[in-house]
């Protein structure tokens, strides 16, 4: 309760209320796994649980100890390198995140990946061609 006082744009009845349905038709043990149930939903349903929802960020972002936070910013100095000091700021916390999250960057299929952003559109396919 303390802790989420310190959060006001968390309504306490509504999340008791909206974790209690979550809870009786999902089954999870992780942040991580309601994360992946939220995002498997309709967005109609999705906004069903927005107390549920904004939790579930908080959980992921906010780090669960200090050494975490000591570990991102250690990454950030040596990305933010001269090189890369006229990098804009969506560009630096996109780059953190993979950085931070190098595991996961690493098991994504490239090839795949490549092909999603070529088939977008045409102008992508006519520069890019196709990866087959």
């Amino acid at each position: 309760d303390a802790i989420l006082d310190q959060y006001p744009e968390i309504n306490r009845r509504m999340l008791d209320v909206q974790l209690a349905m979550f809870k009786s038709k999902n089954t999870y043990i992780s942040s991580t796994e309601a994360a992946d149930i939220l995002r498997g939903m309709l967005p109609e349903v999705r906004g069903l649980f927005d107390q549920v929802e904004i939790l579930v960020r908080l959980l992921l972002v906010v780090p669960t100890s200090s050494a975490d936070a000591e570990r991102s910013f250690s990454a950030l100095r040596r990305l933010k390198t001269w090189l890369r000091s006229n990098m804009n700021q969506k560009r630096l916390n996109n780059v953190a995140v993979c950085h931070v999250h190098q595991e996961r960057v690493d098991a994504l299929d490239r090839k795949k990946l490549c092909q999603e952003f070529t088939s977008a559109n045409e102008r992508r396919q006519h520069l890019f061609g196709s990866f087959v």
